[in-house]
């Protein structure tokens, strides 16, 4: 979707026809003047921003980071016991 049509599905259907009635706004995104669509693409962008910052906490991502690089080392150690007991019981049904 490009960027264009996605101010345009929020205009149109999330901002509510009480609100646009009482700033009185149009309906229609492409009815808005040129200065009202770079109004509604700034807002729609920070609150972007702010969500994707307030929600994606860097700390935690490394946390996440760590946790996950932790328990791909354990699989791969399991995976090799596994492996390990594998053949062992293998060369065990050749005797």
């Amino acid at each position: 979707m490009n960027e264009e049509k996605k101010y345009q599905r929020i205009y149109e259907d999330e901002v509510t026809d009480n609100l646009k009635d009482s700033l009185e706004m149009p309906d229609r995104y492409y009815d808005l003047s040129h200065q009202q669509r770079m109004f509604i693409t700034e807002l729609v962008d920070i609150g972007n921003r702010t969500a994707v910052e307030e929600n994606l906490d860097t700390s935690v991502l490394e946390e996440t980071a760590a946790l996950a690089a932790e328990m791909g080392t354990q699989l791969y150690n399991f995976a090799n016991m596994l492996a390990t007991y594998l053949n062992t019981d293998d060369e065990k049904g050749q005797d």
